[in-house]
């Protein structure tokens, strides 16, 4: 409760990290103007987060314990604690992409997803997301999703049962957020860094030149980790593709098979 207590009252990365490690020194120095009527809050506040924890099935994984993913520890800054519901697959293949893929894209996700035989990292949101969760769960393979709503929600709510199936099935659910949370376009954008980060390569199936999965590919590339991409067909629903190409990722047969070896070849 300390950690969400604190979390409330906007303290800084740096010093909640430290706090996970044990040191709450910094902490009291950065609280210690605040008034009684603000710590009363943040101390309500954090039980109701707490109480959303439980209710969601979750538990917190802080930044000192064996289980917090050793991926994420490459980031400047990594997050203190993440909320998780289920068991973190170790490392991993992300694949990501945009909300509208075309149907191709979309059965070769899954296709991809099911050939890797490796755990798969994506976001759970609507299109390659899901069909790379999908994939995943189809071959018995653990996935883990992070998210961009704290973990007593699920975005989108259609996602509610996917969500359920991932847990169930050995993979995770992930948050760096509060419980209670809700999601706006900051919190996708730091969500995409910790798919790239949790990964030991990325791969981008179909993105916009502008799409929410080129901020996923522009981590991967920060951690210097292996980035691919389907090769583009001039189409503008790929542009992102294109870009991802020309700024050094890994072109990626259109036939899945060819490309999961490609991959496994590269990451082992």
């Amino acid at each position: 409760m300390v950690l969400f207590a604190a979390t409330r009252l906007r303290v800084g990365a740096r010093r909640l990290r430290a706090l996970a490690h044990g040191d709450a020194a910094s902490v009291r120095e950065f609280v210690q103007n605040d008034s009684a009527l603000r710590l009363a809050e943040a101390r309500r506040d954090a039980r109701s987060d707490l109480e959303a924890l439980y209710a969601a099935g979750a538990r917190v994984v802080t930044i000192r314990d064996c289980a917090y993913p050793a991926g994420l520890l490459d980031l400047a800054d990594p997050p203190a604690f993440l909320c998780v519901r289920g068991a973190l697959p170790a490392r991993g293949i992300a694949v990501v992409g945009t909300r509208r893929p075309t149907d191709a894209a979309r059965v070769y996700t899954e296709r991809l997803a099911r050939e890797l035989r490796m755990p798969i990292v994506s976001g759970l949101a609507l299109g390659i997301d899901a069909a790379a969760h999908r994939g995943a769960l189809a071959s018995g393979t653990p996935t883990i999703a992070y998210v961009a709503t704290g973990i007593g929600q699920t975005y989108p709510p259609e996602h509610a049962d996917l969500a359920a199936e991932i847990v169930s099935a050995g993979g995770a659910i992930a948050s760096e957020f509060l419980p209670t949370a809700r999601p706006t376009a900051w919190t996708f954008v730091r969500r995409d860094r910790l798919q790239a980060a949790h990964a030991l390569a990325t791969v981008l199936v179909q993105s916009e030149r502008d799409g929410g999965a080129m901020h996923t590919m522009a981590s991967a590339e920060r951690l210097k980790r292996n980035r691919f991409a389907l090769l583009s067909n001039g189409d503008a629903a790929f542009a992102g593709n294109a870009a991802s190409i020309a700024h050094g990722a890994t072109p990626l047969s259109d036939d899945p098979s060819h490309a999961a070896r490609a991959i496994a070849q590269t990451t082992h």
